[in-house]
């Protein structure tokens, strides 16, 4: 939340650095037909020093950036140009989409809607001023990725042998396969019962009641637990690793639009939908029920994930244990196995624990941030060169981006070669 609420004082900020530039303005840059002001550059400039990038950096180096940032828009004054003059359009509808959706982000970060309209006042801008903000950088972004697709993404082509001589000419500097152990677990959540029953029924009463007809966003706002119902439970965008693995895992297995089942995680029940997909990110809301432990609860799971070992190093079957007695829903079916895991991947405590216990062996009782895990280790493998198929798609992947960096860069000199460009000097 803190990084979200960091980024949207910056498009704040930098919207009133723009208006209060349009007062005493001054030409970076003329473009054919079309100008670039000084105080774009500032702003951009702004945001960069905003975020800390421009610590440290004398006079001159700051002179070079600013230099840096005034060709970049020069390069974005020319996509859109060359957008237009091919007569590419984009739909009203999508930009409209765009920017709503935007805005409903940025409205999402603060507790109300007066206190968004306090920080425009703030700023000295209005929520128009804003919304034509993000118009004018969705249309742009929208055209430059019409004309790009166009001229070069269509004619950018990567073959299955030149993947294949890559990899043959690069062993030295391809990503080397981690450490990996193949666990199972059992784990002792550390809840009361009855919470977590009552947690689980009005995580289903509110699964029942959106079934029934009932919008997503009015359940959340009266049953979620989380500081997300007052947006109706939107999350927002994610990419993959950003969320508890339990959630993610439940993310993984929805289509867009699809209601969970309920969701345990080490906070409690969850009601999950996603909205939206974009590759690996994807826009997610969900409703909460949480379960808060006390300290007796913490000492109960002790004593459970405790039994458990126990009847295992007594002879029982780590997978019928496992099914009687573990938390987690997503394992205890199939015998508690988490599958393969590289060790860089485990915290500390239970990575240093791990890599002292053998092969079919099973480890002492560890805490982690969910609760008290007993795991066997199933299986190890060591570290080391990847196969051609294990790494063909990220490679192939990377030469695409490759030469569409090298397309566009030529595709943009000789765009740019066949313009008037003059660059002010301030």
């Amino acid at each position: 939340m803190k990084r979200n609420l960091g980024v949207l004082v910056l498009l704040l900020a930098s919207a009133a650095v723009l208006t209060a530039g349009e007062i005493v303005d001054r030409i970076a840059a003329v473009v054919n037909d079309d100008i670039i002001l000084l105080s774009e550059v500032e702003e951009k400039l702004f945001i960069l020093d905003s975020q800390g990038q421009l610590a440290g950096k004398d006079s001159t180096e700051i002179a070079e950036i600013r230099h840096d940032i005034l060709n970049r828009l020069v390069e974005e004054k020319l996509v859109v140009q060359r957008a237009r003059s091919q007569g590419i359009q984009v739909d009203d509808a999508e930009v409209t989409a765009r920017v709503d959706e935007a805005m409903k982000q940025v409205k999402g970060q603060f507790p109300s809607e007066e206190a968004f309209q306090q920080a425009l006042q703030r700023e000295g801008i209005t929520e128009t001023m804003l919304r034509q903000r993000y118009e004018k950088d969705v249309k742009r972004e929208l055209l430059a990725q019409r004309v790009v697709g166009r001229e070069i993404r269509s004619k950018v082509k990567v073959t299955s042998d030149e993947v294949k001589q890559y990899f043959d000419a690069h062993q030295e500097d391809l990503p080397r396969r981690p450490d990996e152990v193949h666990l199972a677990h059992i784990v002792a959540y550390p809840t009361d019962p009855q919470k977590d029953r009552a947690a689980l029924d009005r995580i289903r009463t509110a699964r029942r009641r959106i079934l029934a007809g009932e919008s997503f966003e009015t359940v959340a706002s009266e049953l979620s637990d989380d500081p997300s119902r007052k947006r109706g439970g939107e999350l927002g965008w994610f990419t993959e690793g950003d969320l508890d693995p339990d959630f993610q895992a439940a993310v993984d297995t929805l289509q867009i639009g699809e209601l969970s089942t309920p969701i345990r995680t080490r906070y409690g029940y969850h009601l999950i939908e996603v909205q939206e997909r974009d590759g690996k990110r994807f826009r997610v809301r969900h409703i909460l029920a949480m379960v808060e432990p006390t300290e007796q609860d913490v000492e109960a799971a002790r004593a459970r994930a405790e039994e458990a070992r126990k009847r295992v190093l007594a002879g029982e079957s780590f997978a019928k244990v496992a099914a009687e007695m573990s938390d987690d829903p997503l394992t205890r079916e199939k015998g508690g196995d988490l599958g393969w895991t590289p060790m860089q991947a485990l915290v500390p405590a239970v990575a240093q624990l791990i890599d002292s216990v053998g092969v079919n062996h099973v480890s002492p009782v560890v805490r982690s941030d969910r609760g008290f895990h007993v795991f066997k280790i199933l299986n190890r493998r060591e570290g080391g060169s990847y196969d051609f198929d294990e790494i063909h798609d990220q490679l192939r992947n990377y030469l695409e981006q490759k030469k569409l960096q090298e397309a566009y860069d030529k595709w943009m000199t000789a765009v740019r070669d066949s313009a008037y460009v003059e660059l002010k000097a301030w």
